[in-house]
C-alpha cells in the first residue's frame, strides 16, 4: 500500500450504523431549526457572507446549490444526502447569516390556485418569510415585541 494509511473510526465504517453519528455531529447536536422550514419552503441565496463554520462541507454545497435556482428543503436534503431535520438545522444556520432567504414569490399561493384551500389569505410559509425579512430590517423588533 502506497501513501499514509487512514484510519476510519468504527463509527463511521459502512454497515455499523453510523450513519446517524454524523448528521447530529454536523448540526452540533440540535435536533430543532431556528425557523419554521417545512419541507416545500423555498430557498433562495441571499447576500451575506457565510462565516468560518459555515463555509465548508454541506453548508457550501447548500449555498451552492441555491445559487444555481430556487430549491425546495427536501430538494437540499434528498441532494446533499443528509436527513431532512439535519438540513432544517444546517439552512436555519445559513438564514440566520443572510446566506439563504426564504422566497416570498415561491410562497404565496394564488386564490385562484387549485391548492388554495384557504382563499385568498396567505400561507404559513409567506408569513415566516415575512416576518424573517422584517427581523432582518429591524432587528431589535422582536425583542420589543415580546
Amino acid at each position: 500500500m502506497n501513501g499514509p494509511r487512514r484510519h476510519t473510526p468504527p463509527a463511521a465504517q459502512e454497515g455499523t450504523g453510523g450513519a446517524f453519528v454524523r448528521p447530529y455531529l454536523l448540526t452540533g447536536g440540535r435536533t430543532r431549526p431556528r425557523h419554521w422550514l417545512t419541507p416545500e419552503t423555498v430557498l433562495v441565496a441571499g447576500d451575506g457572507r457565510a462565516g468560518p463554520g459555515l463555509s465548508e462541507g454541506e453548508y457550501q454545497q447548500i449555498v451552492q446549490l441555491c445559487r444555481q435556482r430556487h430549491r425546495s428543503v427536501a430538494e437540499l436534503a434528498g441532494t446533499v444526502h443528509l436527513p431532512l431535520t439535519a438540513v432544517r438545522v444546517l439552512i436555519s444556520d445559513l438564514v440566520d447569516a443572510r446566506v439563504l432567504v426564504l422566497s416570498v414569490t415561491a410562497a404565496y399561493t394564488p386564490a385562484d390556485s387549485p391548492d388554495s384551500a384557504a382563499g385568498d389569505r396567505p400561507t404559513q410559509q409567506l408569513l415566516e418569510a415575512l416576518r424573517a425579512g422584517l427581523a432582518r430590517k429591524w432587528s431589535d423588533a422582536e425583542a420589543k415585541a415580546c
